[in-house]
C-alpha cells in the first residue's frame, strides 16, 4: 500500500508577492499612459478646471482651495528630483516603456502645474507690462507642454532645455501654490521658490552639461543657467501676486465702519487740503494667510509716502483696509496714483485720481 505523504499548504514566497505587486503597478501605469496618449487634452483640461475651482474658492474665502492646491504641490518632489529618479527607475525597470513613461509623467506634471497656476496668475495680473509678460510666458509654456511635436523636438530631446523648462515649472508651482497650501507670505514664497529651484538646477547640471557639446553652447548654457534665476529675482516686482485679488478699490474722502464714501476721480486742491484723501481696498486672500501690504502714494510720477497695512485671508467680501493721507505738497495739482504693493513691490492694485 503506498505511503501517503502529508499535505502541505503552499505559501507564496515574498519575492512572488513582490512580483505580483510590481506587475499590478506596471499594468496600472501602462493603462494611465495609454489613456493620456489617447486623450492628451484630458490632463491639461482637468488641471485648468482644478485651478479655476481653487481660484473661485479662494475668492469666496473657503479653505477647501488649500486642499486642492496641496494636491498640485504633491507632484513638486517628482519635478525637483526627476533627474535622479529617472536614473534609478531606468536601472530598476530596464524596459523600452520606461523612458517613454517617465517622459509622459514629467510632461503631465508640468501641464498640471502650468494649467493649475494660470487662473491665479491671470486673476492677479494688473495693468503692468512686466506682469502681462510673466503671465503670457506661463501661458506660452503651458501651450508648448501640450503640443507633443514641439515639446519633444525642442525640449524633451535636449537635456539642457529640459532642465530649464522643468526648473521654470517648479518655480511657477512654488510661487502659486505655497501661499495657498502652506500660507507662506508672498515675499517669502518667491525667494524660497528661487532657492529650491536653483539648488535642483545645480544638481541636474551635470547631465545637462553633457548635452552642450561645443564651447559656444556651453557658454550660452552657463549664461542661461545663471541669468535665468537672477533675472527672476531682479524682476520680482513684475511677478503677479498670485492668490491676492482686490474686490473693491477706490479713492474717497470718508470711511464709516469700513464702508467707503463716494468715489473720487477729480477733486479740487482746496477740498483735498481741507479733508485729505483715503485709498480704500478690499482684498481677498487664502484663508489663514497674513500678509503685509503697502500703499505707495505718488504725484505726477514722483513717489511720496509709503504706508504699511496688514491684511488677513477672510471671507467673501475680502479684508477691508485703507490708507488716509492728510499732508500734501503746497501745490497738490496733477495726476495722483496709489499703488497697493507687496513688500517685494509686486503690484496688487492701482488707484488714480486728479487734483485740479
Amino acid at each position: 500500500m503506498p505511503e501517503l505523504l502529508p499535505q502541505q499548504n503552499s505559501v507564496p514566497s515574498p519575492n512572488a508577492n513582490a512580483r505580483v505587486r510590481w506587475s499590478w503597478v506596471r499594468r496600472f501605469v501602462t493603462r494611465v499612459l495609454v489613456l493620456f496618449e489617447r486623450y492628451p487634452w484630458l490632463l491639461p483640461l482637468a488641471s485648468f478646471l482644478a485651478g479655476v475651482l481653487s481660484f473661485v474658492l479662494v475668492r469666496r474665502g473657503e479653505g477647501m482651495a488649500r486642499y486642492i492646491a496641496f494636491t498640485a504641490l504633491l507632484g513638486w518632489p517628482w519635478m525637483l528630483a526627476q533627474g535622479w529618479l529617472r536614473g534609478w527607475l531606468l536601472r530598476r525597470f530596464p524596459s523600452k516603456w520606461t523612458p517613454y513613461g517617465l517622459q509622459m509623467i514629467t510632461q503631465s506634471l508640468q501641464q498640471e502645474v502650468l494649467f493649475f497656476s494660470l487662473p491665479f496668475l491671470a486673476g492677479a495680473t494688473q495693468p503692468d507690462i512686466g506682469q502681462w509678460l510673466f503671465t503670457g510666458l506661463v501661458g506660452l509654456a503651458a501651450f508648448i507642454s501640450v503640443i507633443d511635436p514641439i515639446y519633444e523636438k525642442h525640449i524633451a530631446d535636449h537635456p539642457a532645455r529640459a532642465l530649464l523648462f522643468h526648473a521654470y515649472c517648479s518655480f511657477v508651482c512654488a510661487l502659486v501654490v505655497l501661499p495657498i497650501a502652506a500660507k507662506v507670505q508672498l515675499e517669502n514664497a518667491l525667494p524660497l521658490a528661487l532657492v529650491i529651484t536653483g539648488v535642483w538646477i545645480l544638481l541636474g547640471l551635470r547631465g545637462a552639461w553633457r548635452d552642450l557639446s561645443t564651447p559656444q553652447a556651453r557658454r550660452l548654457g552657463f549664461t542661461a543657467f545663471v541669468l535665468a534665476p537672477l533675472a527672476l529675482w531682479l524682476l520680482r516686482s513684475h511677478v503677479p501676486p498670485a492668490g491676492l485679488s482686490v474686490t473693491e478699490g477706490l479713492v474717497t474722502q470718508s470711511v464709516e465702519d469700513r464702508t467707503p464714501g463716494a468715489r473720487l476721480q477729480t477733486i479740487s486742491a482746496a477740498a483735498l487740503q481741507a479733508r485729505g484723501a483715503i485709498a480704500f481696498v478690499a482684498i481677498r486672500a487664502p484663508m489663514g494667510l497674513k500678509q503685509t501690504v503697502y500703499f505707495q502714494w505718488s504725484q505726477n510720477g514722483h513717489k511720496l509716502d509709503r504706508i504699511a497695512a496688514e491684511i488677513q485671508g477672510s471671507g467673501k467680501g475680502g479684508w477691508r483696509t485703507y490708507s488716509r493721507k492728510r499732508n500734501f505738497p503746497a501745490d497738490p495739482r496733477g495726476a495722483w496714483r496709489v499703488d497697493l504693493l507687496t513688500p517685494d513691490g509686486q503690484l496688487i492694485e492701482r488707484l488714480r485720481f486728479k487734483v485740479q
